[in-house]
């Protein structure tokens, strides 16, 4: 098993890749210890002993290889990660001879860094396979865990004070018959927001794709749901929880939500009763059972449902809808009915969003929630071009804000002008004023075209669709280069980007869900480097 706080040393001279890493895996529950001095470094390393050593092959005063040759006369078993810029098959096989266990480019994703200690620490550690690691490595203690659900659709995770996550989906159309199978993520795979975290089957319907609520490595999977799916209807927010991640972008917390519910009922009873399945269900549930009540919580108009249960209140009901309405015209207002009820009638003209017949009984409130708090279409903003012939795209190129030149370079049939992957991506970049560059027509991914294009700009993204096993639409990132295709300095600069095909091979065919988050991914790695 791994130590329960593990240590780790990072000796590179770029103190940038130093406070990084620190600040990376301090909150994954590791001691971290950098060193920007490569003979300080060694000292440490031979002195105390480390869990996992990151180790930059180019330092001043002494490189890396001779680092290593020094560290194994003292220490022979230590795991060493090489971090390198310019990866090169001499330094390679040098530092793999002298017992490195894998090696990370520059620049890397905190994704990747996180991937590739826990990948290594994994292999090395005796007494434990890789599954028991991560599930060592995945601090979720209930003592520490933040009890409140954040959204990003149906999807739901509850994230812990060291930036931990535990993730699951709230599924609409469970009513409808139970699910069938589940294909869960792989630990140690990296999901991202949006993105495929998990698939669902359910008879005679296609693959329910549940979207990552936040990007992380995948460090444990709730294998129980193999033998009992029905834990995705009865409690999805409980047992029904489907992986555990290391959050890696933090700032992502922001584009979900809380479900919050106003919950209107007079009946002590069956108010309680309500209120337990909608926190149950991650719902944050506020209950008033008066006028005076509901005027003070009116007040807090923000992001929230109202479920106002009709028994509860009879005729007056409808007058009660019509005042929540006037006084917060953007609440959506759920009025939860009763099979013998009357009065829909009356419910409807105060325009309400939603009446439900007993939507506790029959398991229809997953729906409704989905609906309910469903975010509206932004309005359009500047108008789009009018839409012309179907036209390939081989790559989009802008200068983004930080003066770098940035090129996408597509795989043949992957992206198009005016619709899909390819329209969604120009539309994001030009709706940021940035120049754009679109360049028509295919090209071919051979090692010379790479190349070619690598020198011409300062990154470039190779976007391509390749079968990982993966859920549809899942993106794998590498910057890991393959030295006969991307020698030199130009191997610094390329990025692989590949996402699981559709049925036909290519990307035409993913939910448009998926689709607009990829494309957002793309645009976001486009701007950042």
């Amino acid at each position: 098993m791994m130590a329960e706080n593990p240590s780790l040393l990072v000796v590179d001279d770029e103190e940038v890749v130093c406070q990084a890493c620190r600040r990376i895996f301090s909150r994954q529950g590791f001691q971290v210890e950098v060193n920007t001095d490569a003979r300080q470094g060694l000292a440490l390393a031979t002195e105390k002993d480390y869990g996992i050593i990151l180790l930059d092959i180019k330092m001043p005063n002494l490189d890396g290889i001779h680092f290593l040759e020094r560290l194994r006369e003292k220490k022979p078993d230590v795991p060493v990660l090489i971090i390198t810029g310019y990866p090169s098959i001499p330094n390679a096989a040098a530092a793999m001879r002298l017992g490195a266990c894998d090696y990370i480019t520059k620049p890397f994703t905190s994704e990747e860094i996180i991937q590739a200690v826990h990948r290594v620490m994994s292999t090395r550690s005796s007494g434990t396979d890789g599954q028991d690691l991560a599930q060592a490595a995945a601090v979720f203690s209930a003592a520490t865990t933040i009890p409140e659900a954040f959204f990003w659709e149906e999807s739901w995770f509850r994230l812990e004070v060291d930036g931990s996550a535990c993730m699951g989906a709230v599924l609409p159309g469970i009513s409808r018959g139970l699910p069938t199978g589940i294909r869960l993520p792989r630990i140690g795979e990296v999901v991202y927001q949006g993105l495929p975290l998990a698939g669902v089957t359910m008879l005679n319907q296609p693959l329910w794709i549940i979207p990552a609520p936040l990007s992380g490595v995948v460090m444990e999977i709730n294998e129980a749901l193999h033998q009992h799916l029905g834990l995705l209807a009865e409690d999805p927010c409980g047992e029904g929880w489907i992986a555990c991640l290391c959050t890696t972008r933090q700032d992502e917390a922001k584009q979900c939500r809380q479900r919050r519910i106003l919950l209107v009922n007079a009946d002590p009873a069956s108010a309680g009763e309500q209120a337990r399945k909608l926190t149950a269900l991650g719902c944050l549930v506020q209950t008033v059972a008066d006028r005076e009540s509901l005027l003070a919580a009116l007040e807090d108009k923000k992001d929230r449902v109202v479920f106002l249960d009709a028994a509860s209140f009879g005729d007056a009901g409808p007058e009660l809808a019509g005042l929540i309405g006037g006084l917060a015209p953007a609440m959506r207002i759920v009025v939860v009915a009763s099979a013998q009820g009357a009065g829909e009638s009356a419910y409807r003209k105060q325009k309400i969003f939603y009446y439900a017949v007993e939507p506790f009984t029959d398991n229809e409130i997953a729906d409704i929630l989905t609906a309910a708090f469903r975010v509206q279409e932004p309005p359009p903003g500047r108008p789009q071009r009018p839409r012309g012939p179907a036209e390939p795209i081989s790559s989009i190129t802008i200068t983004n804000r930080n003066g770098h030149k940035v090129q996408l370079l597509a795989a043949p049939g992957l992206l198009w002008r005016n619709e899909g992957l390819g329209s969604l991506i120009g539309q994001a970049l030009l709706e940021r004023d940035l120049p754009v560059v679109m360049t028509p027509g295919e090209a071919s991914r051979t090692p010379a075209n790479i190349l070619k294009a690598a020198t011409a700009c300062d990154r470039l993204m190779v976007l391509l669709a390749r079968d990982s096993g993966l859920i549809q639409g899942s993106l794998t990132r590498d910057t890991k280069p393959e030295f006969d295709v991307e020698p030199g300095e130009a191997a610094g600069k390329v990025t692989m980007l590949a996402v699981q095909p559709d049925m036909m091979g290519g990307l035409a065919g993913l939910d448009q869900r998926t689709t607009a988050a990829l494309a957002q991914h793309l645009v976001s790695e486009m701007m950042s480097y």
